[in-house]
């Protein structure tokens, strides 16, 4: 025995600044009324076989994965992942979602003859008992004994019950009709149809009907883990301009994708106008299949922004979709409206199509250049987190010169992969205009040519602030002033011949 070392020298060990903060994956949000999506729930997928495995090869969502999974960028990337939410456009009721790991067998399931099956809706039980299935002809005709059981033990809640069978997707589905909420089936006919707990059924829960305000709230409030978003359901003028008004208060977080006829162009143009984020991209009724209203989201996802020089240019970039705009008259009038399109030029016969003109909806004062203002979103994702991750770091970050050289330098961090990745763009000249704004806001006769020069302009001071319960607190207040990375959109030559 001995007396122990630590009375004279007791050391605690841990890691130090291990808190980091995760950065927002900009990445497509599908919103769809399917209720294989529960409610109030993010689903996401990181590959199109798992998108088919769960909505099936026919569906939408999948058709809409393909072309998003499918497509490679001119510097070999693509999108990782995508998510799906679900806008109880309508109230619905609660269904049960057989497995589809689970094959059902018309065999197996003829041959039960006094089957079982509880279901609790709301917390109150439904058990159905004696349930005589020899005389099913098909999966079908399982599906309607099912039902005739359910309906026949559960009482008046349960008169409205289905049990269907779903052969695209093979698999069983039961809804009450009633009520908010739905647990997994027990019983001995449970495993058989993929609704017991071990194989995993999905319970889609009930709901009234929402605005699609409340939706896009309900959804960003679960996940900001994305950057662009759209609507499956065909949506009116006023509808897209519920979702412009919301998006346009979130200030740069996220790209609207809005989709147009022709007949329509102008009228989404003057509705929209003035809302930032929106891309307003050409699309053709007859097409039922193509989606070129994806392409900018697309385009987000698959930006890398941890590789040198990963932004680009939203024009010029080819996808397997038809052209819609193959004449200058028509390119105009789009043009003119700021909506995109799938355009097709030709040269020595060889016909190109490709995405134009990678221009957004919004005031003077926001980013109308869609890789822009996909560039700004990641920056000043970027640039939270990295201040999160420093305060929750450290012990404290002072008020004082030792205070303001940490979150200078955090900054920092984030500015120089800016500069990596191409949203900062150094040695960019500068109109008089622009050098005598950063001279006013910035109250410093050098700073243009900081930005000119280096890309950036980056102070750091510290304010008092009276919060909601008068007291007095202080808060680091910083300002950053970069040159964007504006892109060539056409070369115009002259030929001089001596």
């Amino acid at each position: 025995m001995s007396i122990r070392m630590s009375r004279y020298v007791a050391i605690t060990s841990g890691v130090g600044a291990g808190t980091t903060v995760n950065q927002r994956a900009l990445i497509g949000r599908l919103f769809t009324t399917n209720p294989l999506v529960p409610p109030q729930t993010v689903l996401e997928f990181t590959d199109l076989a798992s998108v088919g495995a769960y909505f099936g090869t026919t569906a939408e969502e999948y058709l809409r994965a393909s072309l998003y999974f499918g497509w490679v960028s001119k510097s070999i990337k693509k999108a990782k992942k995508i998510s799906f939410y679900r806008w109880m456009q309508t109230a619905a009721t609660p269904q049960i979602f057989g497995s589809t790991s689970v094959a059902p067998s018309l065999a197996q399931l003829t041959a039960l003859t006094a089957a079982t099956l509880t279901i609790s809706l709301d917390g109150v039980a439904n058990n159905a008992t004696a349930i005589n299935l020899s005389g099913a002809a098909n999966l079908a005709a399982v599906a309607t004994i099912i039902q005739t059981a359910i309906r026949a033990s559960g009482g008046a809640n349960w008169s409205a019950a289905t049990c269907t069978f779903n052969a695209t997707l093979n698999e069983f589905v039961i809804g009450s009709g009633s009520g908010t909420a739905l647990s997994v089936a027990a019983g001995t006919l449970a495993s058989y149809i993929g609704m017991d707990a071990p194989n995993k059924p999905i319970l889609s829960n009930g709901g009234a009907a929402e605005s699609l305000t409340t939706c896009m709230t309900n959804s960003a409030n679960l996940s900001t883990n994305f950057g662009s978003f759209l609507f499956l359901p065909a949506l009116s003028v006023a509808q897209q301009t519920e979702l412009a008004i919301w998006n346009n208060a979130q200030n740069i977080m996220y790209q609207q994708m809005v989709r147009c006829m022709t007949t329509e162009a102008a009228a989404y143009n003057a509705a929209l106008a003035n809302y930032s984020g929106v891309c307003l991209t050409l699309y053709s009724a007859a097409l039922t299949t193509e989606y070129p209203e994806m392409v900018p989201m697309i385009q987000t996802a698959a930006t890398d922004y941890n590789a040198i020089n990963g932004t680009s240019n939203y024009m010029f970039q080819q996808f397997p979709l038809t052209p819609l705009v193959t004449t200058d008259t028509d390119a105009n009038t789009y043009d003119a409206l700021s909506v995109n399109y799938m355009g097709q030029t030709q040269t020595a016969g060889q016909y190109l199509s490709f995405y134009q003109r990678g221009k957004m909806l919004g005031p003077s004062t926001a980013p109308l250049d869609m890789h822009t203002y996909a560039n700004e979103m990641w920056f000043k994702d970027a640039m939270q987190s990295s201040f999160m991750t420093l305060m929750l770091s450290m012990p404290k970050v002072s008020v004082n010169k030792a205070g303001r050289s940490l979150l200078i330098a955090q900054a920092m961090s984030v500015i120089a992969q800016a500069l990596n990745n191409g949203t900062i763009s150094p040695n960019k000249p500068l109109t008089q205009t622009q050098q005598s704004y950063i001279t006013t806001v910035t109250g410093d006769e050098t700073a243009y040519r900081q930005v000119g020069g280096i890309g950036y302009w980056l102070d750091v001071q510290f304010q008092q602030f009276t919060t909601p319960s008068n007291t007095t607190e202080w808060q680091a207040v910083y300002t950053c002033i970069y040159a964007k990375d504006d892109v060539v959109r056409a070369v115009s030559g002259t030929h001089i011949l001596i």
